[in-house]
């Protein structure tokens, strides 16, 4: 399904889902198995949810649509993991740049994703999840000294709100970011985890505004939610019985695979 662009025609050779119609159970069910995947992937690393769903979900799901379903989950997934990390007013007061920077970013890439068409779209998400994918594999990492940290984390958030509006995948360079700073688990996961949110408190508003928000992408939300956190909890079985640098690679490579598919589909129109 395009967006409402009334000077551009439908391309009939898609073969999206119709999310004017009623949504079929083989429809919700890949919705479904999607965000369970995501969900581990989430659970095992600490994020990678919306990296792994938005890999997947364009290939039978329009663009607008995953991007729809996708800021929902981003958000509730992400609420239990903040309170759960319990470091809410250190947490927004060291990294104040990087929210700043993501009030700033989202507005901006929210009015990208009306201008520009789906191939455009898969062209960003595809290089996005790459990029990530390559630097992960290579441990290329930023390596931040501490008068760095609060200039290079404004440019972090107004980047990672623009990918983030755009794609929903702003976590790899929130990622690279933290991990320049070489902080600790628990404040890596309360800093990632208020990044998300906001991204998507923000983000979501712009979507309900153009209009990105049906009832039916809504109930595909509802369905993906459950199916996310059930991810999620095989994730942390997973990551107590499989090392955690062998799954992190498969991933990687698995992601790096599908984002390559995306950038051709986007070259070649779909």
């Amino acid at each position: 399904m395009e967006r409402n662009r009334p000077c551009k025609a439908p391309k009939p050779e898609r073969r999206h889902m119709n999310f004017l119609t009623t949504i079929t159970p083989a429809d919700a069910a890949l919705v479904a198995a999607v965000f369970i995947l995501g969900g581990m992937v989430k659970g095992a690393l600490g994020f990678g949810l919306p990296l792994t769903t938005m890999a997947i979900l364009p290939f039978f799901v329009p663009v607008d649509a995953a991007l729809a379903v996708n800021v929902v989950v981003l958000f509730l997934t992400n609420i239990a993991q903040f309170l759960q990390m319990g470091q809410m007013r250190e947490t927004a007061t060291r990294f104040a740049p990087v929210l700043w920077g993501i009030a700033i970013g989202v507005p901006l890439g929210t009015a990208m994703v009306s201008a520009f068409s789906d191939e455009f779209l898969l062209l960003a998400l595809g290089a996005v999840v790459v990029t990530f994918s390559v630097l992960s594999l290579s441990s290329v990492n930023l390596d931040l000294r501490p008068a760095q940290e609060r200039p290079v984390g404004w440019i972090a958030g107004i980047l990672g709100g623009i990918v983030g509006a755009l794609t929903t995948v702003g976590g790899p360079l929130f990622v690279m970011y933290l991990v320049g700073l070489r902080v600790e688990r628990r404040e890596f996961l309360s800093a990632l985890s208020l990044f998300f949110i906001l991204s998507a408190v923000l983000v979501s508003g712009a979507f309900l505004l153009v209009g990105l928000f049906t009832p039916e992408r809504l109930f595909l939300a509802a369905i993906a939610l459950p199916a996310a956190i059930g991810g999620m909890w095989l994730g942390n079985r997973i990551a107590a019985y499989v090392p955690a640098h062998r799954f992190r690679v498969l991933v990687l490579v698995v992601l790096g695979c599908l984002g390559l598919n995306l950038l051709w589909r986007g070259i070649s129109g779909g």
